[in-house]
C-alpha cells in the first residue's frame, strides 16, 4: 500500500479529474487540516457569541470539538467521546461556512471519492487511516511526491513553486485549489 500522503494526493487528484460530477464549481478549494481547525474555531466562536455574547472559545473546547468533528464526519464511533456544548450548532455552522465558501475539507474529499467507487484509485484508504493522516500521526517525506503526473520526482524547491497542492511535512496536511 502507498504511504497515506500519496493516498490522500491520489484522492485529491481523483476529485480534480471528476470535479464536474462531484463539485458544485470548478473553483472548489480543498483545505488542509490547519484550515479545518481554524474554520472550526471560528464556527465555535460564532456559536459562543450567539449564546453568551462573546466571540471567544477555549483551546480545550476547540480540541474536544475537533476530535468529535473528525470522528463524526468520517462516520467513526464517537459514543464515548466528550462532546462540547452546542456541538450540533457548531457542526451546522462549520458545514455552512465550507459550503458558502465553496470549500471541501479532507473528509469531504474522502466522502466524494468514495462515491466514485469504480474510478477512485484510493479504494484501500480507510476512514481510520484518513483520521490518522489528518491528526498528524502519519507523516512521510514529500520529496518524491509528483504533482505533474509524470514519472520524474519533484524536488522540495519545485514543490513550493507549484500551484495547486502544498503539502507541509511535520503537520501532514494538504491544501489544493481545484481548477
Amino acid at each position: 500500500m502507498a504511504p497515506l500522503s500519496e493516498a490522500v494526493l491520489d484522492m485529491i487528484k481523483s476529485l480534480r479529474r471528476n470535479w464536474h460530477s462531484l463539485c458544485p464549481s470548478e473553483r472548489t478549494t480543498v483545505c488542509d487540516a490547519d484550515f479545518m481547525l481554524e474554520a472550526l474555531q471560528l464556527s465555535m466562536a460564532e456559536i459562543n457569541k450567539e449564546h453568551s455574547g462573546e466571540f471567544t472559545v477555549s483551546l480545550s473546547d476547540v480540541l474536544l470539538a475537533w476530535n468529535h468533528l473528525l470522528h463524526d464526519k468520517l462516520d467513526l464511533p464517537c459514543e464515548d467521546m466528550e462532546m462540547v456544548e452546542h456541538y450540533k450548532d457548531i457542526r451546522k455552522t462549520y458545514d455552512a461556512f465550507l459550503k458558502n465558501s465553496n470549500i471541501f475539507d479532507l473528509t469531504d474529499v474522502y466522502r466524494k471519492c468514495q462515491t466514485l467507487n469504480s474510478t477512485c484509485e484510493n479504494k484501500v484508504m480507510s476512514p481510520v487511516q484518513l483520521l490518522d493522516f489528518i491528526s498528524g500521526r502519519s507523516c512521510t517525506s514529500y520529496k518524491n511526491i509528483n504533482l505533474s503526473g509524470s514519472e520524474s520526482t519533484t524536488s522540495r524547491c519545485n514543490l513550493d513553486n507549484k500551484k495547486g497542492i502544498y503539502p507541509k511535512c511535520g503537520t501532514s496536511h494538504l491544501s489544493a485549489i481545484l481548477h
